[in-house]
């Protein structure tokens, strides 16, 4: 699967850790890994979106 720096670079952030979105953060930039299956998209009760890499994620940074 072919990805583009920022993809694969918020892959591996999220490989460490799962991130918590600030309130600015344009969400359609990694709109494509959560299509995909590669991110889940967790909205939190604060507006905001927590994001955490899948197995499918996992599998995709390793290739």
């Amino acid at each position: 699967m072919d990805l583009t720096e920022i993809e694969r670079t918020f892959l591996k952030e999220l490989s460490s850790e799962p991130w918590i979105s600030t309130p600015l953060f344009d969400h359609e930039l990694v709109a494509r890994l959560v299509e995909l299956g590669l991110v889940d998209a967790i909205p939190q009760t604060s507006g905001e979106t927590e994001y955490r890499i899948t197995a499918a994620g996992r599998v995709a940074l390793s290739g």
